[in-house]
């Protein structure tokens, strides 16, 4: 079971990070990549199950500021 406080701070920090990934710089893409892997270990969550998750609350906050 994931531990809800946990993936809230996850999420939080991932969406900040691939927000600011769209900017040209390649470091910033690495720094998301090892930002996710690092939280989805620590999560015990497959990655690209995480990037899903990141994407859909990226999606639902933009959906509110608009």
């Amino acid at each position: 079971m994931v531990d809800p406080k946990l993936l809230k701070q996850a999420l939080s920090e991932l969406v900040v990070l691939k927000n600011r990934v769209h900017d040209p710089s390649r470091f910033l893409g690495h720094l998301y990549i090892a930002a996710l892997e690092e939280w989805a270990d620590r999560l015990s969550v497959h990655p690209g199950k995480l990037n899903k998750i990141v994407t859909i609350r990226e999606a639902i906050a933009s959906h509110y500021l608009h």
